[in-house]
């Protein structure tokens, strides 16, 4: 059951994620990777209180690449379709 609990608030991190990247202020899209290093680095001596250091290195570059990401195709997104919408409203003008 925790697993299940897990993998749904992982995607409901991820949804919320791609939601505010595809907003009109782009620092929306900064909040959950900010708080990600955050929490992170609170919790960062119990995360490698277990030996495998290397793994745990990996999961967190690999979370924060991850939400990096996701903010970057956000913003791209949201170009384009502001530019398809210029262009469209050009486009009546002639």
């Amino acid at each position: 059951m925790d697993r299940v609990v897990g993998i749904l608030v992982v995607i409901l991190i991820l949804l919320a994620q791609d939601y505010l990247s595809t907003r009109k202020n782009p620092y929306l899209g900064g909040i959950i990777p900010i708080v990600y290093v955050g929490v992170i680095s609170i919790f960062f001596n119990r995360l490698m209180d277990n030996n495998d250091h290397s793994s745990t290195w990996v999961i967190l570059t690999v979370a924060l690449c991850g939400l990096l990401s996701s903010w970057i195709s956000g913003r791209e997104r949201f170009k384009k379709k502001r530019q398809k919408e210029l262009d469209r409203i050009e486009l009546q003008n002639l």
